[in-house]
C-alpha cells in the first residue's frame, strides 16, 4: 500500500492537477475531504450541504463519464460505514435521488469507498 501519513493514495492518481493538489496535501497534513478542508483543495463548488454529506463534482471525473459526482461524509473523519447513522444512510439515497432527478440522469452507477484504500481503489481515505 502507498497511502500517506495524510491517506491519500498516488498509484490512484489520474492528472497531474490531482498530483500537485496531493503535493499540496501531504505539506499540509490534513484530510482533503474532511468539511473544514475540501473547499481549499477542491476547486469544484459544493452543490448541496446537509447534516450528514455534502456533495459536488469531481475535479478529475473517470474517462467516459459524463457526470461524476462525489458524496463526502462531513460529520467526522472516519472510513467505515459503521460510524454512520441510519439517518445518514437514509439522507445519502435520497441526495443520490435528487442529484439524479436535478441532473436528468437515465442510468449510472453509485458506489462507496470505505475502507483502508489499498482495498478499494480510492486516492483519499475518508467515506466518499
Amino acid at each position: 500500500m502507498s497511502f500517506s501519513d495524510a491517506g491519500l493514495d498516488h498509484n490512484e492518481v489520474r492528472t497531474e492537477e490531482q498530483k500537485k493538489l496531493m503535493a499540496q496535501i501531504e505539506a499540509d497534513g490534513v484530510c482533503p475531504f474532511c468539511i473544514e478542508y475540501f473547499t481549499k483543495y477542491h476547486p469544484k463548488p459544493i452543490l448541496i450541504e446537509t447534516d450528514n454529506w455534502f456533495v459536488t463534482t469531481n475535479m478529475s471525473p473517470y474517462e467516459g463519464t459524463t457526470k461524476h459526482f462525489l458524496f463526502v461524509y462531513k460529520p467526522m473523519h472516519t472510513n467505515s460505514p459503521a460510524d454512520m447513522t441510519p439517518e445518514a444512510g437514509a439522507e445519502l439515497f435520497a441526495l443520490v435521488a435528487e442529484i439524479v432527478k436535478e441532473h436528468d440522469i437515465p442510468g449510472g452507477g453509485f458506489f462507496m469507498r470505505f475502507g483502508e484504500g489499498g482495498y478499494n481503489g480510492s486516492s483519499v481515505e475518508h467515506l466518499h
